[in-house]
C-alpha cells in the first residue's frame, strides 16, 4: 500500500476536489449528502451522482426539491447503498463519516468495497477537532470523540484495504455575518439530536463566539483532513 501526504494550506473543499479528482462521466455516491450541495457541484462537473442520506427529515426535503440533472436521491445509509456490486467509481463522505454509529463502521467499509469498481475510491472529508470554531461548538456539541472514532475506523477498515492512500490536509475559510447566523445554522441541522436550539443559544456559547470572532470580523479557518482511499485491494473485510 502506497501512501502520500499533502498539505495545501488554505483551500476550499471544491478546490481540493478539482485538484485531485476527475469526476466527469463518473458514477459517484454522495454519502450523507444533506441538502445535496456537493452532489450539485459534482454534477456540474459532469458526474452522475446518487445522493443518499438516512435522515428522514432531510430526505423529505430532498424528495420535495426540484429535479437536478444527473443527480438522484435515495433515503439510505452508507451501510446499505442501493446499487449493484462493482458499479460505482467513487464514494464521497462530506463531513458525514463521524455521524455514522461506530458499530456500523465495519459494515460501511464492507459496503464500499462491495459497490466500488476495481479502480474505485472512497473520498472521506472530515473536519479536524481543532480551531476557534471547534472551541465554540464543543460548548454545546462535543464532537471530538466521534471524530476520533471515525479516524480509527479509517485506519482499521479503510487504509489496509486499499492499494493507495492520499491524506490531504488544508484549512477551509468559514465566515459568518453575525452570531445569529451561526446559531441559526446549527439549529437547522435535523440530523443532530444531542443538542437543542436552547443549548446553542446559551449565553456562554454566544460570548465565546463573539470573543473569538469579533477581532477577525467573524472570519475563521477550519482545519480539514481528506483521506482518499484508491483501488480496493479486496472485495470484503474478513
Amino acid at each position: 500500500m502506497a501512501m502520500q501526504q499533502h498539505d495545501l494550506g488554505v483551500s476550499s473543499d471544491l478546490d481540493v476536489i478539482d485538484q485531485f479528482l476527475q469526476p466527469e462521466d463518473q458514477f459517484l455516491i454522495d454519502a450523507g449528502c444533506g441538502n445535496m450541495h456537493l452532489s450539485k457541484a459534482l454534477a456540474s462537473r459532469g458526474a452522475h451522482v446518487l445522493a443518499i442520506d438516512p435522515d428522514p427529515i432531510q430526505a423529505a426535503k430532498n424528495n420535495a426539491s426540484e429535479i437536478i440533472a444527473n443527480v438522484g436521491f435515495a433515503e439510505a445509509g452508507a451501510d446499505a447503498i442501493p446499487v449493484e456490486s462493482q458499479s460505482v467509481d467513487g464514494i464521497l463522505f462530506p463531513y458525514s463519516l463521524h455521524h455514522i454509529p461506530s458499530e456500523l463502521y465495519k459494515t460501511v467499509f464492507n459496503e464500499a468495497l462491495r459497490v466500488l469498481q476495481p479502480g474505485g475510491y472512497m473520498y472521506i472529508m472530515e473536519p479536524v477537532a481543532a480551531g476557534d470554531l471547534n472551541e465554540v461548538m464543543r460548548l454545546f456539541h462535543e464532537e471530538g470523540p466521534v471524530r476520533a472514532a471515525a479516524q480509527k475506523a479509517i485506519e482499521a477498515f479503510g487504509i489496509p484495504n486499499f492499494s493507495r492512500v492520499d491524506v490531504i490536509e488544508y484549512c477551509n475559510k468559514v465566515s459568518y455575518d453575525s452570531w445569529e447566523q451561526y446559531a441559526s445554522r446549527y439549529a437547522s441541522k435535523s440530523f443532530n439530536t444531542s443538542y437543542t436550539e436552547a443549548d446553542i443559544r446559551q449565553d456562554h456559547v454566544r460570548e465565546k463566539f463573539l470573543e473569538v470572532g469579533e477581532p477577525r470580523q467573524f472570519q475563521f479557518e477550519t482545519p480539514m483532513r481528506v483521506t482518499w482511499l484508491q483501488s480496493p485491494a479486496r472485495t470484503a473485510i474478513a
